[in-house]
């Protein structure tokens, strides 16, 4: 789904032509899918077990992230707002913009959290016996 919204935002910027359904359709779908990452997030991340200082750096971070992600949706609405209001290129543009760059975030929070969640395994898991 990041990918996908990442090359649809992508062809925003280059004013590729999209219905403006097309346009609502592919933001709501991208929505949903982080809104059910940031509610279904593993909950290993929210865990308060003690974990070195570098993980619980890193589990910082990706609590962080959750938080400004949810903040970075509505902004998503709120540039589509503006383009279904007054549909023009520049706006097309910037919605564009905003979507590339939040599909780049969202890509390497979730390598960070898979690698957070690896080594977190691999701190906490109980010695073999």
């Amino acid at each position: 789904m990041v990918e996908w919204f990442e090359r649809v935002s992508y062809r925003l910027v280059l004013l590729e032509e999209y219905s403006l359904e097309d346009i609502r359709r592919a933001r709501e779908a991208f929505d949903a899918a982080v809104r059910r990452h940031l509610q279904g997030h593993d909950p290993r991340i929210e865990l308060s077990v003690p974990l070195p200082a570098d993980l619980s750096e890193r589990r910082t971070v990706l609590r962080a992230d959750h938080a400004w992600f949810a903040v970075s949706l509505d902004q998503l609405r709120w540039f589509y707002r503006i383009v279904e209001g007054e549909d023009h290129g520049g706006h097309r543009q910037a919605l564009g913009q905003y979507g590339r760059v939040f599909a780049e975030a969202l890509q390497r929070h979730r390598v960070e959290e898979r690698g957070f969640l690896a080594a977190a395994d691999r701190t906490t898991a109980a010695p073999i016996r």
